[in-house]
C-alpha cells in the first residue's frame, strides 16, 4: 500500500472573532485526522477579544494545544493575498487549510476527506492543486440564503480543470479560501497568491493553476458550515468589489462572463421560493439581487469613480484607502 502523506497545517485569518472561532478549533482539534499546527493570523490586536464571549473557554483551547499560535498584523496592513502568504511561511506540513474565522467544520471526517480528495481525483497527467470544502449554512440562515448556498455548494464532485472551462464557465474557477486546501508544493511553485488585490485571490490562484495544467477539486462530502444574512446595502458593497477585482483582472473574465451565473442563480433561488409557496420572500430575493447587479456593475467601472466614492461603495475600504494614500504622495 502506498504510503499517503497526510501531514496538514490550517490558517485562520481572523478579524474581531467571535464565537466561532471557539467552535472552528473545538471541531478542529476534535478531527479524525489532526492538523500538525494551527496558525491564528489575526489583525487589529487590540480587539482580538471584543466579540469573543467564551473567552475563557478559548484560552483553555489554546493552552491545551501547543500547536496553535497567534500572529497579529495591523488592519491597515491586511491584504487577502498577502496575509494568507506571510502566514504561510509559518507552515511546512504536505498541505495548508486556509479558513476564515466564521467557518466551523461540520463534523470530524472533514480534513480527512479533503486530503482524500486530493489522491481520488489525481492523474498520471494532472495533479490536485486545491480542494475546497462544501459549505451549508448555519441555522439562523435565512431560506433565500439556504438556496444560494445550495446552488453553489451542490451535494455532488466537481473536477475542475482546462478542458471543463467551456461547460463550466466561471465556475471552472471558482473556489473559496473559506475552507480551501492547497498542496503546498504546488502553492510555493506557483508563486503563492497574487498580492495587492481586493479580493479573488482564490479564484485568481484556481485560475492560474488549471492554466498550468493543475485539476482543482470540489469536495461535497467535506462539509463546513458557513452563511451570512447580509443587508442589501452589504449585498451591494460585496458585489461592488467582485466588480472591481473583476475590472482589475479583465484578461481572465474577457471570455468568461460571470453575468449568466448571476441569472441562474436568481431562477434557481426563485424556482425553490416558489415550489415551496415563499412569495414574499421572491420579492426580497428580487430586491436583494439588484442590488448585487448594481454593485457589480459600478465595480466593474469603478476607474470612472472617484476612490472618496469607491471608499464609501466598497467593503474593503482599506484598498482605496491605501490607494488615496498612494496617490497623494
Amino acid at each position: 500500500m502506498i504510503n499517503i502523506d497526510k501531514n496538514y497545517d490550517v490558517v485562520i485569518l481572523t478579524h474581531k472573532p467571535n464565537d466561532d472561532l471557539v467552535l472552528s478549533l473545538e471541531k478542529i482539534t476534535s478531527q479524525t485526522l489532526l492538523p500538525n499546527k494551527i496558525i491564528i493570523y489575526n489583525t487589529n490586536e487590540k480587539e482580538f477579544y471584543t466579540n469573543i464571549i467564551s473567552r475563557i473557554k478559548f484560552n483553555n483551547i489554546i493552552h491545551k494545544n501547543s500547536n496553535i499560535e497567534v500572529h497579529h498584523i495591523s488592519e491597515f496592513d491586511f491584504d487577502h493575498g498577502k496575509a494568507r502568504n506571510d502566514a504561510s511561511i509559518f507552515c511546512n506540513s504536505k498541505y495548508i487549510l486556509f479558513m476564515t474565522d466564521d467557518a466551523i467544520p461540520y463534523d470530524e471526517y472533514m480534513c480527512d476527506r479533503m486530503i482524500e480528495s486530493f489522491n481520488k481525483y489525481e492523474s498520471e497527467v494532472s495533479k490536485v492543486a486545491t480542494v475546497y470544502a462544501r459549505q451549508v449554512p448555519k441555522s439562523n440562515a435565512k431560506l433565500k440564503e439556504r438556496y444560494v448556498r445550495e446552488f453553489n455548494y451542490p451535494d455532488y464532485d466537481i473536477i475542475k480543470e482546462k478542458p471543463k472551462e467551456k461547460s463550466l464557465g466561471i465556475k471552472n474557477y471558482f473556489c473559496s479560501n473559506v475552507c480551501a486546501m492547497y498542496d503546498r508544493e504546488i502553492f510555493n511553485d506557483l508563486g503563492k497568491f497574487e498580492e495587492n488585490i481586493i479580493l479573488n485571490e482564490d479564484t485568481f490562484y484556481v485560475y492560474n493553476a488549471i492554466n498550468k495544467g493543475f485539476r482543482v477539486v470540489y469536495c461535497s462530502n467535506a462539509l463546513v458550515i458557513h452563511s451570512h444574512n447580509l443587508s442589501y446595502k452589504q449585498q451591494f458593497s460585496r458585489n461592488f468589489d467582485i466588480g472591481v477585482s473583476q475590472a482589475e483582472k479583465e484578461f481572465i473574465f474577457r471570455n468568461i462572463k460571470s453575468s449568466s451565473e448571476g441569472r441562474k442563480l436568481l431562477i434557481f433561488v426563485l424556482k425553490k421560493l416558489i415550489s415551496t409557496f415563499h412569495i414574499i420572500i421572491c420579492f426580497d430575493f428580487i430586491i436583494e439581487c439588484i442590488f448585487r447587479y448594481c454593485g457589480f456593475k459600478k465595480g466593474l467601472s469603478f476607474k470612472k469613480l472617484t476612490i472618496d466614492n469607491c471608499i464609501k461603495y466598497s467593503n474593503n475600504k482599506n484598498y482605496f484607502i491605501k490607494m488615496k494614500n498612494n496617490t497623494n504622495v
